[in-house]
């Protein structure tokens, strides 16, 4: 009776480990697999946010080489364009390359301010033409019978500091575009490293 009550006890014993065991392991297993989904999500998310990104890229370009003016309709569509990326960024870290994670947050925090200087710069060169125009136009309604190119000379004359901004302006802006260019060879890199993953 002693020997059978034992032979019970383990058999109960060892009934319970494997039945736990494999709640563990079945645990175990639907955690990973929402991991998994999770990851393969945000990758899907950012690929989608860069994808965008590089046809806003694209059209920066395009529309500067033109007309040589930033467009804040482009610039703010870049900006929402970002969308996945910033409502989870704290997600990234879920990625186990961390020279990738460095990658995906210097490219997003780098670009982003980019973005937000050339708004500005280009915001300022508006601020100067228009003073510009409204000097010529100051000038033209004192002077009726000056011609448009003299009102233009004497209105630069009075505004050699802004000029030379206006100047050194041109040049950040220029600077500001070709750093454009290196954020998009950057968003193809990290599209590239994030489909090896998935």
């Amino acid at each position: 009776m002693d020997y059978q009550f034992f032979s019970q006890i383990i058999a109960a014993t060892v009934g319970g480990l494997i039945a736990g065991g494999t709640g563990w392991f079945i645990d175990f297993r639907r955690e990973a697999r929402k991991f998994d989904k999770l990851q393969a999500l945000l990758i899907t998310g950012i690929c989608d946010d860069l994808q965008h990104s590089l046809l806003l890229f694209d059209k920066v370009f395009d529309e500067y080489e033109k007309t040589k003016v930033i467009y804040f309709a482009t610039l703010n569509e870049l900006r929402e364009s970002r969308y996945v990326y910033q409502n989870n960024k704290d997600w990234v870290t879920i990625f186990e390359d961390g020279d990738l994670r460095k990658q995906i947050f210097k490219y997003y925090l780098q670009s982003n301010d980019t973005i937000s200087k050339l708004q500005f710069q280009q915001s300022r060169k508006y601020d100067l033409e228009n003073k510009h125009n409204e000097l010529v136009t100051k000038i033209k309604s004192e002077k009726p019978t000056i011609s448009d190119a003299d009102a233009i000379k004497q209105a630069l004359s009075y505004m050699v500091k802004e000029s030379n901004e206006y100047d050194t302006l041109n040049e950040s802006i220029k600077q500001s575009v070709t750093n454009l260019r290196d954020f998009r060879r950057t968003a193809e890199a990290i599209i590239e490293k994030l489909k090896k993953i998935q």
